[in-house]
């Protein structure tokens, strides 16, 4: 019972944490697994347009670098 409360408490955290994380933009290189250097970041930008950032860095380096979410 325990194990199961557990589990069930750390999944809640875990959707918590991602919705709040989801809010803006914030663009990495791929292989930075820390994501502590961003190439760029916008708090305020619309999900349409973060992708669109993404498709433009990749598009200036010639070749698919960066993630953005």
């Amino acid at each position: 019972m325990k194990k199961l409360l557990f589990v069930s408490v750390c999944v809640a955290l875990l959707g918590l944490m991602t919705t709040s994380c989801s809010k803006g933009c914030k663009c990495k290189i791929k292989t930075d697994v820390t994501g502590m250097a961003p190439v760029f970041e916008d708090e305020n930008m619309s999900s349409k347009d973060c992708k669109d950032m993404q498709k433009q860095l990749n598009d200036e380096a010639g070749m698919d670098m960066y993630r953005c979410n």
